[in-house]
């Protein structure tokens, strides 16, 4: 066999090897170099495709009232961000933003010169904002600002029931009421509010009632004008759960905007705020004396004169002589020297248990988070005056929840029960997922001692009764009226001005089916608790009990067939065509995004002001609309 050899070209073959060489290196640069340019736009905080990053899918539970009214949202609103290396210029940039967001333009002028990339500018505006700034960078007018899609929480009925809702913060975290302590059920399962996710949260449903508790907040807001006081609580509950209807504490705050308000202003403080509660307080120290057996029914105690300590040195007086009363007078005319005098029928330890037995000195253990435990000091550090001064209520320091779930063994034959704010938590399919029902905690009263006070607080709203002003027509009421002073450690004593005003009222009173505690702290002028919390009860009342259902004795039956009609949904109907939805609020329209033919999407809260497509517009199968609520 033969074989041919030729002999090559050596500086052809150099040439070949360069040329490959130079393409690979190329290559090779070239993709490094798209592959740092990708990385440090992902990875790099500051870049323009960081500030472009999409906002986390995930949808954080909505909060609701018993009967499933909507008092915390989602919604998906728009964050102005902004990449500083493309502002042309700065100080007109900021003047642009700043009468869109009615925000000093120099705060807005700061923050862009203090970051030399990527700042984030203001989080979830309004859907009005949204189009002013599109508007401007159409023109031209904002080059490197961007508006990036995020996650925003809405709470449409604003003020109400702020401190029990609470609020969220930047990534839909929860920061305060049930939005923090019920987090982890409105995030979707085993998803943190920093990951990227595409589920949906649970919904918890509170034991609030929107009626009870708007109702609430109307007569706290009038209060608190009308008697410029410093602030005003009113809770309702129901008595033989200890579900909590209502929780308004005025002045209140909107969650919508919570950063505008100081972190006091943002406390609840129907759980937060300690005081001594005054006479309201005999309530619960004369049933422990007639627990304890140191008292009787037919006790009598001189009242004609002022009640002194052993050595002299301590008096307590009443505002009017009563002569010789028994137990039920010390409740009826609010008598402090009676009480006094019972107080010294009972040992300092037992009496000390019984006020601990209704809760006093601990936490209620609502599902809150702020609360606090209250002041009972123990037996070893009270004075000779502690135990005359306890049963008048003062030496200890209570919160109005505190009050309010004391009273619970009143209408559940002595046992004291948990209060509650949740009802149950349910999935996004509409499962119950957990329920809270009725939690009894002890026995503290025997069924015949709440007879006895049920019967002595419904002689308090009798003629001659310091609850006489509450006026319910044909329901008894049990009640107990107080007027604390409010010691002032700047003068080391009791002020001459500042006062609380309260009472305590229990309906029907002789089976209680609601329990309602009202305080208004610091009023100006009349400061009497039987003469302006007395009859703001009674006027809540008058509210409260055909609302819930409670009978007065001169209604009459009525036959019902048992068919119930439902009023129709506000919302038009959308089939054909597309209707005119401005000035809707947000309830009336959420019924759409449970429609299988429509793709519809919810920006902002309040009520609708735009719509795509615009009333007259053809609707087909699967028709987008987006609807834009302010």
């Amino acid at each position: 066999m033969a074989v041919e050899f030729h002999r090559s070209n050596p500086k052809r073959a150099r040439e070949n090897r360069n040329s490959r060489t130079k393409i690979t290196t190329f290559a090779v640069i070239l993709i490094w170099l798209v592959l740092i340019v990708q990385y440090g736009n992902i990875m790099i905080p500051g870049t323009p495709a960081a500030a472009r990053s999409s906002a986390p899918l995930f949808e954080r539970g909505p909060i609701l009232d018993r009967r499933g009214r909507i008092l915390a949202i989602q919604t998906n609103l728009d964050t102005i961000t902004a990449w500083r290396p493309h502002v042309r210029d700065l100080n007109e940039t900021a003047r642009i933003l700043g009468d869109i967001l009615d925000q000093d333009h120099r705060l807005i002028a700061e923050r862009l010169v203090a970051s030399p990339g990527f700042v984030t500018i203001e989080r979830t505006i309004t859907p009005s904002q949204s189009r002013r700034i599109r508007a401007e960078l159409k023109q031209g007018n904002l080059r490197g600002i961007h508006l990036q899609p995020d996650l925003g929480r809405s709470y449409p009925e604003g003020e109400t029931a702020a401190a029990v809702i609470g609020y969220s913060g930047v990534d839909n975290v929860g920061l305060a009421g049930i939005e923090y302590m019920f987090s982890e059920h409105l995030l979707p399962p085993g998803l943190a509010a920093d990951q990227q996710g595409s589920s949906m949260g649970n919904q918890v449903f509170l034991t609030l009632d929107l009626a009870i508790q708007t109702a609430a907040d109307d007569l706290g807001k009038r209060l608190l004008s009308d008697h410029q006081a410093d602030a005003v609580m009113i809770l309702v509950a129901e008595a033989k759960t200890g579900a909590l209807l209502a929780m308004s504490s005025q002045p209140s705050f909107n969650p919508n905007t919570f950063h505008s308000y100081s972190r006091e202003a943002r406390k609840n403080p129907a759980i937060s705020r300690i005081y001594e509660p005054g006479s309201v307080f005999k309530v619960y120290s004369m049933a422990s004396f007639l627990e304890l057996g140191g008292i009787t029914p037919e006790s009598r105690f001189d009242a004609s004169r002022a009640y002194s300590t052993r050595d002299g040195g301590f008096r307590i007086t009443d505002i009017a002589s009563y002569g010789m009363i028994g137990p039920r007078e010390v409740i009826q005319y609010s008598s402090n020297v009676g009480a006094a005098f019972a107080s010294e029928a009972v040992e300092e330890g037992p009496f000390y248990t019984m006020l601990s037995a209704f809760g006093f000195g601990s936490p209620t253990r609502v599902e809150l988070n702020g609360e606090e435990r209250g002041l009972l000091a123990p037996p070893d550090r009270w004075s000779g005056r502690s135990k005359p001064t306890l049963a008048i209520g003062q030496e200890v320091g209570v919160t109005a929840l505190q009050m309010v779930t004391a009273a619970t063994p009143l209408a559940n034959e002595g046992i004291l029960l948990r209060p509650r704010i949740v009802d149950r938590i349910v999935s996004p399919s509409g499962e119950v997922i957990q329920r809270f029902g009725r939690d009894p905690i002890r026995q503290v009263l025997s069924p015949a001692t709440v007879d006895l006070m049920l019967s002595y607080m419904e002689s308090a709203t009798s003629p001659g009764g310091t609850a006489r002003r509450i006026r319910l027509e044909g329901v008894s009421v049990a009640a107990k009226t107080g007027t604390a002073e409010v010691f002032d450690p700047r003068q080391g004593g009791y002020s001459d001005t500042h006062f609380l005003a309260s009472t305590l009222a229990l309906v029907p009173a002789r089976d209680p089916q609601l329990i309602v505690y009202l305080v208004i702290d610091h009023p100006r002028g009349e400061y009497l608790g039987g003469r302006i919390a007395a009859p703001a009860v009674g006027e809540l009342l008058n509210f409260l009990a055909p609302y819930y259902g409670i009978p007065r004795e001169n209604d009459t039956p009525l036959d019902h067939s048992g068919r119930i009609v439902i009023r129709p949904n506000p919302l038009p109907e959308v089939r054909d065509t597309m209707p005119d939805l401005s000035g809707l609020p947000l309830r009336s329209v959420l019924p759409l995004l449970g429609r299988d033919d429509l793709v519809v999407t919810i920006d902002g809260s309040g009520y609708v002001v735009g719509q795509r497509p615009p009333p007259g517009t053809p609707l087909g199968e699967g028709a987008e609309i987006t609807l834009e609520l302010e």
